[in-house]
């Protein structure tokens, strides 16, 4: 019998998020992981990820809407998705295109596991699997420790694990009397944000309504280094460093001392919440002063201490914000609260651990994409660090930042990060005179158009 149970912060702002998206990007909320099953046998493939299935609810869970308002249904037992196709694999990169097709495929949000597995094996032998999970269920911490588990149980039968709270308790706990002080702060958070005033010059779009935009990549191997080094030079972190430099690059092309980002939060920073299996990311806005007076290490020590300010509060309701941001007399003119209260927002992933070494001489590669996300936010940027090399993706209304702008904040970032750690008494507003010229293995020297 399936038990029925409101969502957790969370899993209603996972929820929030998705449902504006339009129905043919919808896959956008997917995210991917590729197992390696060589030297295993599908009965032990199998077993291993029934265990992981009936120890997590997350992937038990399905979503529905009762009365309006979305609610989690945990099934006590469920079939694990998994399509099985048997063949001879010649090329070694075949996963890939596999992770590729399954990625692309959308989940219905309702009645839907929305999750699936694709197992590939040749002659009954199992060579690897592809899984796909929706946001709505697991953020990327949750992927790994179920794939850390699933690898434990193939190793061992009998292996056990540490788990932290199902989603359902997760939700119990924050309407709790106990999480009342928690609320409140997180409320009171907002209501300064909101006094101070969002990012007014970026334009947001009602739900599922798509604009055109712009997206550039600058792909660097130094960068990531040098962003590292900085972080420790000025008892910071890397992703704060490059931040600042996107920060200041943004207010100088909208023309303002201040701008508002939002950054994504994993919400783990309890020991109790370490081993949780669920969606438990949200965004959480700070307003961010850009003096141009600074030297380049206050500039970065500053924005360090507001984004960390905000980590402290970024466990909400989103319904509760939306509400108590209208009744402060905030209007997006639209129906989507999730583009209205986020309309900028930076993001850091660090894939793996390999290092990233500031004196590597590879070229930087800056390169636009052909077909830009249509709809959400006016202006993001997402770092991804991965086997050493940092790629920061941007994101733009043309009107707002056009291709011109968006090159000069890509150049900013890279000359900033570099100049924090060669000389960061250097006030802020030179990054934009003689001198400031980042080196080819920072940013091209002949940029592309767009």
């Amino acid at each position: 019998m399936p038990v029925e149970a409101r969502l957790s912060n969370g899993q209603l702002f996972s929820w929030r998020e998705i449902e504006r998206y339009p129905r043919d990007w919808l896959a956008e909320a997917n995210l991917p992981s590729t197992w390696d099953l060589r030297g295993t046998s599908m009965e032990q493939v199998m077993r291993a990820l029934r265990r992981v299935v009936d120890r997590h609810e997350a992937l038990r869970t399905t979503y529905h809407v009762a009365g309006g308002t979305p609610v989690q249904r945990v099934h006590e037992t469920v079939e694990p998705p998994v399509l099985h196709d048997d063949r001879v694999v010649t090329d070694p990169s075949e996963h890939e295109r596999t992770k590729a097709e399954q990625l692309a495929i959308p989940f219905a949000m309702e009645d839907d596991l929305n999750w699936r597995a694709r197992l590939v094996s040749t002659d009954g032998v199992p060579l690897y699997m592809t899984l796909t999970f929706s946001h709505l269920i697991v953020d990327v911490w949750s992927i790994h420790h179920i794939q850390d588990q699933f690898k434990a149980l193939l190793a061992d039968p009998g292996a056990t694990a540490v788990t932290g709270p199902a989603p359902r308790e997760v939700g119990r706990r924050q309407r709790e009397e106990s999480w009342r002080p928690r609320q409140e702060s997180s409320e009171r958070y907002w209501r300064g944000v909101l006094e101070q005033g969002l990012t007014d010059a970026l334009p947001t779009l009602p739900a599922r309504v798509k604009r055109d935009r712009l997206e550039l990549t600058l792909h660097s191997r130094a960068l990531g280094g040098y962003a590292a080094e900085a972080g420790r030079m000025h008892g910071v972190t890397a992703p704060a460093v490059l931040m600042a430099f996107v920060a200041a690059g943004l207010a100088r092309h909208l023309g303002t001392d201040r701008v508002t980002l939002s950054l994504m939060s994993s919400n783990r920073f309890a020991p109790e919440d370490q081993h949780n299996v669920g969606t438990m990311n949200q965004l959480i806005p700070f307003v961010a002063g850009v003096d141009l007076r600074a030297t380049l290490a206050e500039h970065v020590r500053r924005l360090h201490w507001a984004s960390a300010r905000a980590y402290r509060h970024s466990c909400y309701d989103i319904d509760r914000i939306a509400a108590m941001a209208a009744g402060l007399g905030e209007r997006p003119g639209h129906d989507c609260w999730v583009n209205h209260l986020f309309r900028a927002w930076f993001n850091y992933i660090q894939v793996d651990r390999a290092p990233s070494d500031p004196r590597d001489p590879a070229p930087a590669e800056l390169a636009w994409t052909p077909l830009a996300q249509q709809y959400g936010q006016a202006f993001r940027v997402r770092v991804e660090v991965r086997g050493g090399r940092t790629s920061v993706l941007m994101l733009a209304d043309p009107e707002v930042l056009p291709a011109e702008a968006m090159t000069d904040v890509m150049r900013t970032v890279a000359a900033g990060t570099r100049l924090a750690v060669t000389d960061p008494g250097r006030a802020l507003k030179d990054l934009w005179g003689a001198g400031a010229t980042p080196p080819p293995e920072l940013f091209p020297s002949e940029p592309p158009p767009a």
